[in-house]
């Protein structure tokens, strides 16, 4: 009878400690469920950027920054900031392109609704005909866009407002994880 109690008491502690550390497993499986991020999608955009220089908080070391939104193009609708990092006349071309036409990089932040996406931008300028072109490359982002991948799109259009914006078409691929 006693070896009984021994024996029925072992077993209890093993099913207890058994019990234990299968609720531990899975609540740590739990969490790593629901930590798990969305598939990253890559899809077509479209779009209309409209930007407005501005000095207003400009922290460009050139002094060029613009504000702005972007719409007509889905998850990537929101506002926008542009700062210029680097810009070189003659479009880097001294010897072909007047001096009036640039070449720049900056970043481009948007703040949709679902993220913020910062972006690596490379345009050419052309004040001759005040058009621009700007190819734009993810840096970081926030929220649907915290996995960028290989997005990559693309901004065309001219300058208006009396030359104190600009005015553009936006194309290309964004990923992003969720909608």
């Amino acid at each position: 009878m006693i070896k009984e109690k021994t024996s029925l008491r072992k077993s209890l502690r093993l099913a207890l400690s058994v019990a234990i550390v299968a609720s531990a497993l899975f609540v740590a499986l739990k969490d790593t469920i629901r930590a798990a991020p969305p598939p990253v999608v890559c899809r077509p955009v479209h779009g209309t950027i409209h930007s407005l220089f501005t000095t207003q908080n400009c922290t460009s070391p050139v002094g060029l920054c613009t504000t702005g939104t972007i719409t007509d193009a889905g998850f990537l609708d929101g506002t926008t900031t542009f700062s210029a990092l680097y810009v070189a006349p003659y479009a880097g071309l001294p010897s072909v392109e007047p001096a009036a036409n640039l070449v720049y990089s900056g970043q481009l932040t948007i703040t949709a609704k679902h993220g913020t996406f910062v972006i690596n931008d490379l345009g050419v300028l052309d004040a001759n005909h005040l058009a621009f072109s700007e190819m734009e490359r993810p840096a970081s982002g926030t929220g649907i866009f915290a996995n960028p991948g290989n997005s990559v799109f693309f901004i065309s259009g001219s300058l208006v407002d009396n030359g104190q914006g600009f005015l553009g078409e936006l194309t290309g691929t964004v990923c992003s994880s969720g909608d």
